[in-house]
């Protein structure tokens, strides 16, 4: 409480002057300082006011605002959920009418006119599938995966290329597990690209600039940098290798080091370029490891009985390379040749491309990729291989050979070749072999029966082949050159030298044609595209080890073009896949109505928080009015008396103390 002192009559009359204005001020800026707190309704309006109060309310401030941002991140992720949501109910109301339409229009219910028409309402059907793949909600695209920004599905070729990328965007929602609010193609649709996984291990050889990153490392667990023991002689010391990044590196230091006792000694990379070699003329070089290290293990120089004088200089254990961008051709042992042309298809384009000029694999990535026909390549998760990936839904990609040349098989790529299984052609539906045949008189097994299709040459001699057993390509080439063996016949089955094609080649002389025709109703010969016959001398089969991208839309397509050529087996297939596809797109609506609930929940609990976060700011900041009311007027009756004694007291005079 502010006073004015009782001997204040005693005094000059500057000094109690002064004492009273100082008094009356105070008093005047705690009643405004109170009047602020009324109108603003908040004890604490600054930092001065109470420095202690203003730290904690600056930290519940941040943490309210953080809690206001979240709700309205949680209320734009229900939002764009729920419309997912809505998009993927169309889908599967879309797919359940294809299907409804691909069982009616299989037996004797339909004609060639009525499955054209229906056809056409396919084709409506894709475009409003394409427009529900590229919907969005406030520039966010629902099914690009984590790439929302641009429309994930573009139409290329008469097909559908998927350009999205990663499984979903997820945003701050303050929980411990991100939910993703976008679906990537692959879990709606089965957008995604179907691959061609390269099938030798290419398994680069070592060079002075390959990064340890980029190494397996002996033990398969890559390559951990630490200090290592180096033993010449008997003279031990240790090297600290953690400054290395290359194998130029480490050999480099490691010759350093050992020349410390054999100035001749040499550390290099091996002939076969799997390991290190080092050569030392004069002494015993042993290398090993500290106590908690794996250094010398993970680079393959802890040799038992160390590296040894005399002989063929030493090698350490294969440190296996991995496969990059920066990867250079030459050092691919498994290409025997140059690299040259290969034969790229897909979605009825061709395009024969000229690998002669790429110097490493990132060049052969960017050739591809510039083809424009949505087929990319990637390096396999194993680091060993090549990929070639299909991202074009209603294409059937090829990889081939042109001219003779070798380059799709010793990359590995290739996509009809001695090792395809069969079970990957016609689209994974395989090969239809007719085997297990039993005579129905007998009851016996009846091997005759189990013949799959017949050769006739042209000088009439035929040739009967059975595929039972047969897994791939080189099995079913090997039976067909078996049974010509045995029968005495100069026929040879092969791969076709330019593009893809089993090739049969016939020796013989005469007038009539090379054919093949089934046997026993087998549709063996016919999945493997060699029905058919040629005047010429090798018939050479169509190319049905294509990749395709199992999706809906490829599905969709496959159906519209079975009714418009009025292919029954054709409608029966596409039919089969919508249950899968009704299947996935349910499952994903499922998975999103997931990450709804626990959205919904999440506002509630956010909501709970920030009442109670406000709540105690409430406590610290805000102003409790009936005992503010009362200071104010405490105040200014305080104010009220201090002008009355400054009033009586500025008035008095020598007069009156003399009186």
């Amino acid at each position: 409480m502010t006073n004015i002192p009782a001997g204040l009559a005693r005094v000059p009359n500057l000094l109690s002057a002064s004492i009273l204005l100082q008094t009356l001020q105070r008093t005047q800026r705690s009643i405004l300082a109170t009047q602020i707190q009324l109108a603003t309704g908040q004890r604490v309006n600054r930092a001065s006011d109470d420095p202690l109060a203003t730290s904690v309310i600056s930290v519940l401030d941040d943490v309210v605002e953080r809690r206001d941002q979240r709700l309205r991140n949680m209320s734009h992720a229900g939002a764009v959920l729920n419309n997912v949501d809505a998009a993927l109910a169309d889908a599967t109301d879309l797919l359940i009418e294809a299907k409804g339409i691909a069982s009616s229009q299989i037996g004797v219910g339909s004609d060639t006119q009525t499955r054209k028409n229906q056809a056409a309402v396919i084709d409506s059907l894709l475009i409003e599938l394409f427009a529900i793949s590229n919907r969005q909600f406030q520039q966010v695209h629902f099914f690009g995966g984590s790439a929302t920004a641009k429309a994930p599905m573009t139409e290329l070729f008469g097909g559908f290329r998927y350009g999205g990328q990663g499984t979903g965007l997820a945003t701050d929602l303050g929980l411990l597990n991100p939910i993703p609010l976008t679906l990537s193609g692959e879990d709606a649709f089965g957008a995604t690209s179907a691959r061609v996984v390269g099938n030798t291990d290419l398994d680069p050889t070592l060079v002075a600039d390959t990064r340890l990153v980029d190494l397996n490392g002996a033990r398969g667990l890559g390559v951990t940098l630490g200090e290592i023991n180096v033993d010449v002689g008997g003279t031990i010391s240790t090297l600290d290798l953690t400054t290395a990044h290359t194998i130029g590196d480490v050999a480099a230091m490691l010759q350093a080091e050992i020349r410390l006792t054999d100035a001749t000694a040499t550390v290099a990379i091996s002939a076969a370029g799997d390991s290190f070699e080092i050569s030392a003329n004069t002494v015993v070089v042993t290398i090993t490891d500290l106590t908690s290290g794996t250094t010398a293990a993970d680079l393959g120089l802890d040799i038992t009985g160390g590296f040894l004088v005399g002989g063929p200089p030493p090698t350490g254990n294969d440190i296996d390379s991995r496969l990059t961008e920066q990867t250079l051709v030459t050092s691919l042992p498994g290409l025997t040749q140059p690299l040259g042309t290969i034969r790229v298809s897909n979605a009825g384009q061709v395009r024969d491309l000229d690998l002669s000029g790429v110097t490493n694999v990132q060049e052969l990535m960017n050739a591809v990729e510039g083809l424009g026909l949505g087929v990319r390549v990637e390096i396999s998760d194993t680091g060993d291989r090549l990929n070639f990936i299909n991202e074009l839904s209603g294409g059937q990609m090829s990889i081939a050979e042109v001219a003779g040349g070798v380059t799709a098989t010793e990359l590995g790529v290739r996509t009809l070749a001695a090792w395809t299984r069969l079970e990957d052609f016609n689209n994974g539906l395989g090969i239809q072999i007719k085997t297990g045949s039993v005579d129905p008189v007998t009851g016996l097994p009846d091997p005759a029966d189990d013949l799959d299709f017949r050769i006739t040459m042209k000088d009439g001699s035929t040739l009967d082949i059975d595929l039972a057993g047969a897994e791939s390509v080189g099995d079913v080439l090997a039976a067909i050159d078996d049974a010509a063996t045995i029968a005495g016949l100069p026929l040879t089955a092969g791969l076709a030298a330019d593009g893809n094609g089993i090739t049969i080649t016939d020796g013989t002389v005469g007038v009539g044609d090379t054919s093949i025709t089934a046997l026993n109703g087998s549709f063996a010969a016919e999945d493997l595209g060699l029905l058919g016959s040629t005047t010429g001398a090798t018939l050479t089969s169509e190319d049905r080890a294509t990749v395709a991208v199992e999706s809906v839309f490829t599905h969709l397509i496959r159906l519209r073009d079975a009714l418009l050529t009025d292919d029954e087996r054709g409608i029966t297939l596409a039919a089969d896949r919508f249950d899968g596809d009704i299947s996935q797109v349910t499952e994903a609506r499922a998975d999103v109505g997931i990450r709804s609930r626990r959205v919904a929940d999440a506002v509630f609990r956010e909501e709970d928080l920030r009442i109670q976060d406000m709540s105690l700011r409430s406590q610290v900041q805000d102003l409790d009015f009936t005992e503010a009311s009362l200071r104010f007027a405490t105040l200014q009756q305080q104010l009220q008396a201090g002008l009355l004694t400054a009033s009586q007291v500025t008035s008095l005079s020598l007069l009156d103390f003399l009186g």
